[in-house]
């Protein structure tokens, strides 16, 4: 039986500024010719405040770093809430349509680039705050392992690959997930780093989250 074809849509929680990870994405990049991958982004980390983070937080250099962003036509940003807070997309209808404009008009403002993609901190949705993203046009996704009952309409991605594990030889579509930062999650693309380039080809093909949702 002739190898399945696949094509590998990629994508890393807990993107940022100031924040671990970058190094390593650009680090695939040099890879992969067809590289491409969706980093869902923390617009307003609650490491910001972490006192040596403090006093490299400027919206000037934040803005430069969107530039940066913006020019890599390899990666697309949608969003992981504002704060990365627990419990802070499971909330009210006011309390959702308030986060989502003020995460939109804060990346608007600084010039960042993204897609209506959205991943809540955590996975935590409430039924509110689905119809509210479903309204606003986003798709959303939702863990593999948590699967849950969504609005009519609601546009939705499901992973079906962690980076830690072997790749799925069945598939034709892969849906890779994983985190940045340091050791704190077992699907982690720093510690994952081997096992993704050990299991996908030089060669492979890539797309964006976002042509998936347009399917």
């Amino acid at each position: 039986m002739p190898a399945i074809k696949q094509k590998f849509f990629l994508s890393l929680h807990d993107f940022g500024f100031l924040l671990n990870g970058l190094d390593d994405i650009i680090r695939l990049k040099k890879i992969y010719k067809d590289f491409k991958i969706t980093c869902f982004l923390i617009p307003m980390s609650k490491l910001f405040y972490i006192p040596e983070n403090i006093k490299h937080f400027k919206v000037k250099k934040y803005k430069e770093w969107a530039k940066i962003i913006n020019s890599y036509e390899w990666m697309e940003i949608g969003l992981h809430g504002f704060a990365h807070t627990y419990n802070e997309m499971d909330c009210s209808y006011p309390k959702a349509t308030e986060t989502i404009k003020a995460t939109e008009n804060f990346l608007n403002e600084i010039g960042l680039h993204y897609k209506k993609l959205f991943v809540a901190p955590y996975w935590q949705y409430s039924w509110d705050s689905l119809l509210v993203l479903k309204e606003k046009g986003y798709t959303v996704g939702i863990d593999r392992n948590h699967q849950r009952p969504i609005p009519e309409g609601l546009k939705t991605y499901i992973y079906n690959w962690s980076y830690e594990e072997e790749l799925p030889k069945n598939k034709n579509i892969i849906k890779g997930h994983g985190h940045l930062g340091k050791g704190q999650f077992k699907n982690g693309l720093e510690q994952c780093y081997y096992n993704i380039i050990n299991q996908i080809s030089v060669n492979a093909k890539f797309g964006f989250v976002s042509e998936l949702a347009q399917e």
